[in-house]
This record gives C-alpha cells, sequence and structure tokens, in this order.
C-alpha cells in the first residue's frame, strides 16, 4: 500500500513535533506542581518541629510556676539536659539554667529567673541546628507576709 502525499495534506492531526512540545510543557508544569508540593511538606515539618519545641519550653516553664514535688525534683538535679525524638526522628534537646537574681538588703531567691533552650536539628540540613530560646522570671512572697 503506499500512501501519496497530496492525500495526506489536508487531513487534520497533530503532528510529532506538536505532540513533543505539548508534552514538554505538561513536564515543566507537573515539575513546578511537584516541587511546590514538597516545599510545602518542608515548611510543614518545620512548623510542628517548632510548636513541639514551644511545647517543651512551655511544659518546664509552667513547672517551674507550679511547686509540686515532681517539679521541684526535676529541677533539683544536676542534669539539666533532655534528649527528646518525635516520630520524624527529630532530636529536641532541651536544657534550662536557673539564676537567683539579688536585690540589695533582700533574699537572693526571692526573685528568680529562669532560662530554658530547646536544640533540634533539620534533617534536610545536617550540619544546621535550629533553637528556641526562652526566659521567666518568677518572684517568692517573702516570709515576713505570713502566707
Amino acid at each position: 500500500m503506499t500512501f501519496n502525499r497530496e492525500q495526506l495534506k489536508g487531513k487534520p492531526g497533530f503532528t510529532v513535533l506538536e505532540a513533543l512540545f505539548a508534552s514538554a510543557i505538561l513536564a515543566l508544569g507537573l515539575s513546578g506542581a511537584v516541587q511546590l508540593s514538597m516545599a510545602s511538606m518542608a515548611a510543614n515539618q518545620t512548623q510542628q518541629n517548632l510548636d513541639l519545641a514551644s511545647g517543651l519550653v512551655q511544659d518546664l516553664a509552667e513547672c517551674w510556676q507550679v511547686p509540686s514535688a515532681f517539679c521541684n525534683n526535676q529541677f533539683q538535679s544536676s542534669h539539666n539536659a533532655i534528649v527528646l525524638t518525635n516520630e520524624a526522628g527529630v532530636q529536641f534537646q532541651r536544657s534550662w539554667n536557673t539564676t537567683a537574681l539579688s536585690t540589695q538588703g533582700a533574699n537572693p531567691n526571692l526573685l528568680q529567673s529562669l532560662q530554658i533552650s530547646v536544640q533540634w536539628s533539620s534533617p534536610d540540613l545536617p550540619n544546621s541546628a535550629k533553637e528556641l530560646s526562652w526566659q521567666i522570671r518568677r518572684a517568692t512572697t517573702p516570709a515576713w507576709v505570713g502566707l
């Protein structure tokens, strides 16, 4: 069977070149959508890590404000660094430091400051560490008040 060029000239349809260009444009659009999705997932993981670090800091700060036996025990220990791991495998290291703020002529333990730091490393960038710092103060009621 032989084809005549004159017979094919008036027939509508795509040529190979048109199909190649359409495929390239589609691939370009899909790669942009995939990159946007990957960036969105990375930002979501970063936000989850920041939320977890903030929760660890707030938990310790609230524990410091409440004079319960568990909380007092936690702050009396000499080991003030705790390493926690989330489900994504990110390790969070929480450390704290309490200092007495002295005022003239007063007991130095009446006013105290707590500095809490949570550090974690990003799984995407192994050499980069992120840190969340928090400082809180508390005042103790003096004994002469009678409470």
